[in-house]
């Protein structure tokens, strides 16, 4: 049996806590009830979320058959869409190093050109790979991270049909490899800072969108990188009615505990090579990493307040912090 604080220990931990992520500040913004307004969406990333975690695709882990029908099935999707490539075609191969062996990895790489031509670059991330299967068990990854990728395609759809900025290009990358080690996003880093014709100004990464805590609230990281960011954060919180939080922190043991969310995803890269960035997600739950992140543990609804909040960010002229 765990030692037990002091009662007034508990709860001095729990006001600090509360004042960190300023709960007590903003708690009458948050609510578990949104205002979302996108036709169909909840449909079409159901379906999405489904087709990817269904058992042919076994778990979609890098470097199998699983992740080569996976690959298949976004592709479809980026056509569908009338995407365009943003090189010769939509998947681009890279080789990384893991345990001894060289392993090719595939990201894919969709655009939506500025109808003004421009170098301004702003661009969504969201890995497909997941952990694969092991003997008979499946591990499906339906919030870890076919929820990303859903929401990053239900993004393009409204992107073509309604946005505010005539000469700003959107990037929509479905990473590959983030499991094993970033590497995918490492990938695409690389190839960004050898075009002279991007200037990217902000990468959005999504990973993990679909299964809120009971605050049902989206945790936001980066937000150093937003110029006037409670004045946006308010905006945003308004039209949606979703609650933004940041600096996620837990309460484990009776020990307050910082997870370091900086270099937990696919937005690290980016962070190394100087980019500006923001990073969407959930904290880890029981379902995750495990053969039980099943899409019917996901919210749907979360799901679509979440992409509307993101692709009302995206939208924003001046955007980001000057040098």
């Amino acid at each position: 049996m765990p030692t037990l604080l002091p009662r007034y220990q508990v709860v001095g931990m729990l006001l600090l806590l509360c004042l960190n992520s300023g709960c007590s500040a903003r708690l009458p913004e948050c609510s578990s009830t949104f205002t979302t307004t996108w036709p169909n969406a909840t449909e079409q990333i159901h379906q999405d979320i489904s087709i990817l975690t269904s058992v042919a695709f076994q778990g979609r882990k890098t470097a199998t058959l699983g992740s080569q029908a996976a690959q298949d099935y976004i592709i479809s999707r980026f056509n569908q869409l009338g995407l365009k490539p943003w090189q010769t075609e939509f998947a681009i191969p890279f080789n990384f190093d893991h345990q001894f062996s060289t392993i090719t990895g595939v990201n894919l790489v969709a655009t939506i050109p500025a109808k003004i031509p421009s170098r301004r670059w702003r661009i969504i991330t969201a890995h497909y790979d997941h952990l694969g299967q092991k003997g008979s068990t499946v591990f499906p990854g339906a919030d870890d991270n076919a929820s990303g990728v859903a929401g990053m395609l239900a993004i393009a759809k409204r992107w073509q049909k309604q946005t505010h900025l005539d000469d700003v290009n959107l990037m929509l990358v479905a990473t590959d490899a983030e499991e094993p080690g970033l590497f995918g996003s490492y990938a695409l880093v690389q190839l960004l800072q050898q075009d002279p014709n991007i200037e990217v100004e902000l990468s959005v990464n999504l990973d993990m969108i679909g299964h809120p805590n009971r605050r049902r609230a989206i945790y936001m990281e980066g937000e150093k990188n937003i110029a006037q960011f409670d004045t946006i954060k308010a905006q945003l919180m308004q039209q949606t009615q979703l609650c933004i939080r940041t600096h996620r922190r837990s309460l484990l043991s009776g020990r307050l505990q910082k997870t370091d969310w900086l270099r937990a995803s696919d937005h690290y890269p980016f962070h190394k090579a100087g980019y500006k960035w923001v990073y969407f997600g959930v904290p880890p739950h029981q379902q995750y990493h495990t053969e039980n992140d099943t899409i019917d543990t996901l919210d749907l609804d979360f799901i679509v307040a979440v992409v509307e909040t993101v692709y009302q960010l995206l939208n924003i002229e001046k955007l980001t912090q000057t040098p």
